[in-house]
């Protein structure tokens, strides 16, 4: 069976596509979560993960612009130099868009060719598990019944952007397929970045995609300075 690993894709759909086009092959999707929020493309992100019944869970940025949408008073009143990108997404969902976000789960676990996972957005903030115990203990407390048994352990997380596999022994790792969408500042590439898992193989990958319509639509969008400034950095 071979999985597609995405994370934080932060409404940015020319990414999601063009990881896609490259592993559209794939048996299933797995999202570790913050599908909207920082990108100018919400709606057609959720659209996508719907269509291709990717299996997500729930990120701090999906939280925090169903939020935004539920302050239906404060959003409808914000002036512009207080607007900010979950305003923006926000305004651009309806109804039934934010409630799927209000309705994915904080961690999702599963079998896959024999291999247990535990999938959730983050661990505590920017903290990561550096020990079997604290394994131990988050696995107990997210898993149940023949995931919890499972022989071989990972858990997949997102919310850093950074790519990684973390052995904490031979067979207990915990696996982040960084973001699609955008980099930290110390990474200077803007390919997407995701995983693929092949039959327990795990393979991290990228991908370039044309920028120039998220540049586009960023211009476009009334938006406090600053956060205009960080979309144009992130997509430039």
């Amino acid at each position: 069976m071979k999985a597609l690993i995405i994370s934080d894709i932060h409404a940015n759909i020319y990414a999601l596509e063009a990881v896609w086009e490259a592993e559209s092959d794939s048996d299933i999707i797995y999202c570790a979560g913050d599908l909207v929020d920082y990108g100018p493309f919400p709606a057609e992100v959720i659209a996508w993960v719907r269509k291709h019944r990717a299996v997500c869970v729930q990120g701090n940025h999906d939280r925090n612009v169903a939020a935004a949408y539920r302050d239906a008073e404060k959003l409808r009143s914000i002036p512009d130099e207080e607007l900010k990108w979950a305003h923006d997404n926000a305004r651009k969902l309806n109804d039934d868009e934010v409630a799927f976000l209000e309705s994915l789960p904080v961690s999702v676990s599963f079998l896959a060719d024999g291999i247990g996972y535990s999938l959730q957005h983050m661990y505590i903030r920017y903290d990561t598990i550096a020990s079997l115990p604290q394994f131990d203990e988050f696995w107990q407390r997210h898993t149940d019944g023949e995931v919890r048994d499972a022989a071989c352990r990972r858990l997949i997380f997102g919310h850093t952007h950074r790519r990684c596999v973390h052995y904490l022994a031979d067979r207990d790792l915990w696996l982040n397929p960084g973001s699609v969408s955008y980099r930290r500042k110390d990474d200077p590439s803007k390919e997407a970045h995701y995983m693929t898992i092949t039959d327990g193989r795990i393979e991290m990958k990228s991908v370039e995609y044309d920028r120039s319509p998220l540049l586009r639509a960023v211009q476009s969008i009334r938006l406090t300075e600053s956060e205009k400034e960080t979309g144009l950095d992130f997509f430039q």
